[in-house]
């Protein structure tokens, strides 16, 4: 596939995208991936999908059979058999991580709507939140048993990093913007620090190395079927027998 064959369109609901890392980084996001071709439409909704092609909120249609969607995560459809009381399919729970009027009954991570004290809205259902929920669920459960002080969760996000390929990323980390080859790079050493087992990080830290000075390796596995047998059953019976 020659570059000039390919067209791809970036369709996005907001005024920029990567809202999470700020209108900074988020702008700097889209021009970067402008400057490689890459047609953004913000400020634009995905109104209808066909076999033919995506029609969009501004009129326009866009005529392909390759649609990459993402939507964000739901909550496990189990939860819609639980009577509790819920928002946004998610269980409503108080800053000690349990469901009021509901004794017994705790909820946490991408099952939970668990309130941020400080901001006032929500914790976002990431990893980094989800760690420090289970920690604190674990000490409530033990106070709750021995009769004890139940800890609020209070929590602020450390930080989010995203890359945006050709070894250039963008990164929010305590409030720092970061950009470019850096923003990469923490990513990969973040994400590295968090791999279980030394085996796999030295796996992974060796595969990215090579990543580094060699381009990449591309296979195509082709398979590739018989259009007929080479001799009916009924023959290679009878030829085995004699």
């Amino acid at each position: 596939l020659r570059e000039e064959f390919l067209r791809v369109v970036l369709v996005h609901p907001g005024p920029v995208i990567l809202p999470e890392l700020g209108a900074k980084l988020g702008a700097y996001a889209q021009q970067k991936l402008a400057g490689r071709k890459v047609e953004i439409k913000v400020n634009t909704r995905v109104t209808g999908v066909s076999a033919r092609g995506v029609e969009l909120s501004d009129g326009s249609a866009i005529l392909t059979k390759t649609l990459v969607w993402t939507a964000g995560t739901s909550p496990n459809p189990l939860l819609e058999m639980l009577p509790c009381p819920k928002q946004r399919g998610r269980l409503c729970v108080n800053e000690f991580l349990e469901v009021p009027d509901w004794p017994g009954v705790w909820a946490l991570g991408d099952c939970a709507l668990v309130p941020d004290r400080q901001s006032g809205q929500f914790c976002p259902p990431t990893a980094q939140h989800a760690l420090r929920e289970g920690k604190v669920l674990a000490e409530n459960l033990v106070a709750t048993i021995r009769g004890g002080q139940k800890k609020p969760f209070l929590f602020k996000t450390i930080g989010q990093l995203a890359t945006i390929g050709r070894r250039t990323g963008v990164a929010n980390i305590m409030g720092v913007n970061f950009s470019g080859f850096l923003a990469w790079w923490l990513w990969r050493t973040i994400y590295l620090s968090k791999l279980p087992r030394f085996e796999k990080k030295v796996r992974v830290a060796l595969d990215w190395t090579l990543d580094l000075l060699f381009s990449k390796d591309l296979v195509q596995f082709v398979t590739l079927r018989s259009p007929a047998m080479s001799r009916p059953e009924s023959n290679r019976r009878a030829t085995d027998r004699q």
